[in-house]
């Protein structure tokens, strides 16, 4: 009798990875989106109370966005976003408790703001949801723009022909303690001047009217709404004179040429030469031209803006050399350093990264800059705006504890990213065994 032939080992079972895309947003959903965008854009100057000032009331806003859209779930803690929050939160938490010991003077609020105000970033939604939601959301926040910058043109023009004479009439309804301090809504044209640059009487300064309009006419052209919207957000933004917005239109109309130049169409450049031409004629043009050589002017707003913070944050950090290592302690910029607010000299406005470095030293104020980076720009679902996001908060606006700022960010770019892993879930899923599949087994040996 023959030798039997050995047994063959058995196939081993496939396994297959199919992606699974997430759950598409509801019309429940995007609404909820669309009346956050909507509120946070509408209490930018509201408060609330918290001893002898007041905090955004974005903050709550956010929170409760936050857990409504996780319980009903559309946002998910990005697996990446989570770790270098959670890297950054730990170095900012090492140096100022190194500051506590020393015995040296940090502000615990401030740091606690920091703390509270990012602690959302790192919920997201990727895919075909999280372009919903960022669409939603922009949506939402170009035409409530279109209506802020209406309101903003009434508000100039007004002043201009003399039918209407500056007045908040926020400050009227609502009471003082409600209303966030330290922000200079009523912004005179000159000195002694009658007539107020416009905040659409419910933003925080004119500048954010200037740099909002500004957004959301590059996030018009992302969503191709009609040009005489264009027309209505460049007539706010001109109403605002304020040159942060006309430097974060160059810069985007910049990235739309080098990243995107298919969503120029010729209805827009029809409306942004009636934009510009409206400007020219009107007494904008010269006063933000008189503003040119601000840069090398002490004391101006494009000095104090663009100049002395980092002049006195390289100063502020030679004068102690610990400082680069463990900072200057949380909320003490301003109060070390040059500062109106404090009565220590000229109007210097620190930005993002003066006030990072200075108050928790290179290493953790840098790792807290990379979270935030990652944030905008990993897997963004637009072009161009995370972009234009990204000098307008880093560059342009003093926005690392502006909650209304902060959480518009995460609602135009960073909350429809993420990583790859967290975009996609991958089900393990075993395919079934067809009858051809048994056919061609192996048969068994005697």
């Amino acid at each position: 009798m023959s030798a039997a032939a050995p047994e063959r080992p058995a196939a081993p079972e496939q396994v297959h990875l199919h992606p699974v895309e997430e759950r598409r947003p509801t019309r429940t959903d995007l609404r909820i989106v669309t009346a956050f965008t909507v509120l946070l854009v509408l209490t930018n100057r509201i408060g609330v109370p918290a001893g002898d000032t007041a905090i955004s009331i974005g903050i709550p806003l956010a929170y409760a966005f936050a857990g409504v859209m996780v319980f009903r779930g559309v946002l998910r803690p990005d697996r990446l976003r989570t770790e270098l929050y959670l890297v950054a939160l730990a170095a900012t938490l090492a140096t100022t408790a190194w500051l506590a010991v020393s015995g040296r003077a940090f502000s615990l609020t401030s740091y606690l703001l920091l703390v509270v105000i990012y602690l959302p970033w790192v919920l997201a939604t990727g895919g075909r949801a999280g372009r919903d939601v960022v669409h939603a959301a922009g949506r939402a926040f170009v035409n409530t723009l279109v209506a802020l910058s209406a309101l903003g043109a009434f508000q100039f023009a007004g002043q201009l022909t003399g039918v209407w004479s500056f007045r908040d009439y926020l400050s009227t309804w609502v009471p003082t303690a409600w209303i966030v301090p330290f922000y200079n809504f009523d912004n005179p044209l000159a000195y002694d001047s009658p007539i107020r640059k416009a905040n659409a009487f419910v933003l925080l300064e004119p500048s954010f009217l200037s740099q909002y309009a500004a957004l959301a006419v590059l996030i018009g052209l992302v969503l191709h709404v009609r040009a005489w919207k264009q027309v209505v957000l460049l007539a706010g933004l001109a109403s605002a004179v304020s040159g942060t917005g006309v430097v974060l239109l160059a810069v985007g109309g910049l990235l739309v040429l080098l990243r995107a130049p298919q969503l120029v169409r010729p209805s827009h450049l029809l409306a942004g030469a009636v934009g510009i031409g409206l400007v020219l004629l009107s007494p904008v043009a010269e006063l933000l031209l008189s503003r040119r050589g601000e840069l090398a002017e002490p004391g101006s707003s494009g000095y104090a803006r663009f100049v002395s913070p980092y002049r006195e944050v390289l100063e502020g950090l030679a004068a102690d050399s610990s400082r680069s290592l463990v900072g200057g302690g949380a909320g003490m910029t301003e109060r070390l350093l040059a500062s109106n607010r404090y009565g220590g000299g000229d109007d210097v406005l620190y930005g993002v990264l003066p006030k990072l470095f200075f108050e928790y030293g290179i290493l953790a104020g840098g790792l807290v800059i990379l979270f935030l980076v990652l944030a905008m720009l990993d897997r963004a679902p637009w072009p161009v705006v995370p972009g234009a996001l990204l000098v307008m908060v880093f560059v342009l606006s003093g926005a690392l504890l502006q909650p209304q700022t902060a959480y518009l960010v995460w609602l135009l770019c960073s909350i429809g990213g993420g990583d790859v892993v967290r975009r996609t879930v991958l089900r393990r899923q075993r395919p079934p065994r067809s009858a051809s599949d048994l056919d061609a087994s192996p048969a068994p040996t005697a």
